[in-house]
C-alpha cells in the first residue's frame, strides 16, 4: 500500500533463499567468467602482446588475403568459444584494426569478418547464452555442442571469408589493391610501425 514500514520491523526481502536457490547460479557464473576474462585481457596487457605478437609473425605477412582472413577468423572462433560474444569482440577488434594498419590492408578486410566470426559460438556452454540457457535444462552435454558445433564453425568460417572477399568489397567500397586507406592511416599518412603502435598505445607492448 506504500505505507512506511512499522518501527523495529524489517521491510520485506525482495529475493528469498528458496527462490535464489532455483537460479542456475552454474551458468551465470560462466557467463560472468567469461566476461572476467575479457577484463583480464586488457587490464593485464595480454591484449597488447597478443597484438604484438601477431604483428611480428613473419608467416602473416607472407600469407595471401583469402588464408590470412581464414586464419584469423579461425583464431578469433576459437577465442569466442571460452568468452562471450561481446567480450572477444572487445578484445579483439582492436588487435585486428592494429593488424590491419601494420600490414598496410583496409581495416575492414579484417575487422568485419572478425566480428562476424564472434558470433560463430556453438561448441561449449560458455560461449553465448543461448548455448547456456540449453545446457541449463540439464537435457544437453558439452559433448553434444562440441562436435557439431565445430561442424559449424569451420563452415561459418569459409561462409564469412568467401561473403567477405566477394560481394562484401563492392558492398563497402573496399579497394583490395589501393592497401591502407587515408581515413585509417596515421594523421592522413601511412606513418612507421613504431608511430602506428605509439598511436594505438601499443609501443610498449612491443618492445
Amino acid at each position: 500500500s506504500g505505507a512506511p514500514a512499522p518501527p523495529g520491523s524489517h521491510p520485506p526481502r525482495l529475493l528469498d533463499w528458496a527462490t535464489a536457490a532455483t537460479i542456475p547460479w552454474d551458468v551465470v557464473i560462466l557467463l560472468g567468467g567469461g566476461f572476467a576474462l575479457a577484463e583480464g585481457f586488457a587490464e593485464s596487457g595480454l591484449s597488447g602482446v597478443l597484438a604484438c605478437a601477431l604483428l611480428h609473425a613473419a608467416s602473416l605477412r607472407s600469407l595471401p588475403l583469402p588464408a590470412l582472413v581464414g586464419a584469423l577468423c579461425g583464431c578469433v572462433t576459437l577465442m569466442t568459444e571460452l568468452c562471450s560474444n561481446i567480450a572477444t569482440c572487445t578484445i579483439v577488434l582492436p588487435i585486428l584494426a592494429t593488424l590491419a594498419q601494420a600490414l598496410g590492408v583496409d581495416p575492414r578486410l579484417l575487422m568485419l569478418p572478425g566480428a562476424l566470426a564472434c558470433s560463430l559460438a556453438f561448441m561449449l556452454p560458455i560461449s553465448t547464452p543461448a548455448n547456456a540457457i540449453a545446457f541449463a535444462t540439464g537435457r544437453v552435454e558439452v559433448g553434444d555442442m562440441a562436435a557439431p558445433g565445430a561442424a559449424l564453425n569451420v563452415a561459418g568460417v569459409a561462409a564469412i571469408v568467401g561473403a567477405t572477399l566477394t560481394y562484401g568489397v563492392p558492398l563497402f567500397g573496399i579497394d583490395r589493391d589501393a592497401g591502407l586507406p587515408d581515413w585509417a592511416s596515421l594523421d592522413g599518412e601511412d606513418g612507421t610501425e613504431a608511430e602506428r603502435l605509439g598511436a594505438l598505445g601499443l609501443r610498449g607492448s612491443c618492445g
